[in-house]
């Protein structure tokens, strides 16, 4: 075993106690909803979700990188490999956070709305009218916000 400053820095880091870690977002609607906090790069479970692919910067902020929802989150993820978990790797993501707790697949498309619609993640954003601007996009939007308040009106 090395002693002195290049023993300590051969040294494997201390094992960590592994903790749950929550986060919690906040969608258009003003209603926060709680995540699991997983290492992006992992094995997942395969059990409904609404996720989403974060960046965490070296101070702990937080940035959402692509908000989605699924019936399996194991097989999303598998399925996002060569396309979006690529792409969130690619702008620095590094977590998963999972939101386990809704009843339906209405429930679960009614809270992936609810978080788009509140953040700007980059690899949601599509080339719709709403992106484009103009009357419509105006048009666009306005039917976007009808369609999420008779959504989450049900989850009340």
């Amino acid at each position: 075993m090395s002693t002195g400053i290049f023993g300590l820095l051969m040294q494997p880091p201390p094992a960590e106690k592994t903790a749950t870690r929550f986060h919690e977002w906040q969608g258009v609607s003003g209603r926060w909803w709680l995540t699991i906090v997983q290492p992006l790069l992992a094995e997942h479970l395969n059990l409904p979700s609404v996720y989403v692919m974060v960046r965490r910067d070296f101070h702990g902020r937080t940035y959402p990188l692509y908000i989605g929802q699924t019936s399996d989150t194991g097989r999303r993820m598998d399925e996002h490999l060569r396309g979006k978990l690529r792409e969130a790797v690619a702008l620095g993501g590094n977590e998963l956070h999972q939101h386990f707790s809704a009843g339906s697949d209405r429930e679960r498309f009614a809270i992936e709305t609810d978080l788009r619609n509140g953040h700007n993640a980059p690899l949601n954003r599509q080339n719709s009218a709403a992106v484009f601007g103009g009357l419509f996009g105006l048009g666009a939007a306005q039917i976007e916000k009808r369609n999420l308040d008779g959504l989450l009106a049900g989850l009340g």
